[in-house]
């Protein structure tokens, strides 16, 4: 399990190394009711389900939801298996310990769910709410949240593996 967390946890890291800014050419006094999109990208590494959803405006970076459905068996458990209490809580700990920069930044969130199969993970960064040191601390450095390029975070999932969904 710890193991397994650690790839993905290499996977979230390309995210928060690419947030180093990006070159704002938009000039302020084009002001432009700018219009948010968002695009999606999913992957499948070693039976867990990945999907990340960045929401942008033009190559700007405002927001990323991750969602990581980790089966049982992904997690060395056998097939089937029923977890008693102490058990989900073991996983919720080694989660809050790998992610605790999520749970405990400004702007940020982690939640943890289980159904009959897996451990469902739903991680958020909303960079425009986000505190310098909340950024900093979840993107390798980067103390611009604001100035985040959605196209070198793009290329570095897609180096990860991560393909984009289409709609």
């Amino acid at each position: 399990m710890k193991k397994f967390l650690s790839i993905i946890s290499i996977l979230v890291l390309a995210l928060l190394v690419t947030a180093c800014g990006s070159d704002s050419s938009k000039k302020t006094s084009e002001k432009k009711e700018e219009k948010m999109e968002t695009v999606t990208y999913v992957a499948d590494v070693g039976g867990a389900k990945l999907e990340a959803t960045f929401a942008h405006v033009g190559d700007n970076l405002r927001k990323v939801d991750q969602k990581m459905i980790y089966p049982f068996a992904a997690l060395g458990l056998e097939a089937g298996v029923k977890l008693d209490d102490a058990m989900k809580k073991q996983l919720e700990e080694q989660v809050a310990s790998q992610y605790s920069g999520y749970k405990d930044s400004k702007g940020a969130s982690i939640e943890t769910k289980f159904t009959d199969e897996a451990l469902e993970l739903t991680m958020s960064i909303d960079l425009y709410k986000a505190d310098k040191a909340s950024v900093s601390s979840l993107l390798g450095g980067t103390t611009d949240p604001k100035k985040v390029s959605l196209k070198q975070t793009v290329e570095q999932f897609e180096a990860q593996g991560f393909k984009k969904k289409e709609s």
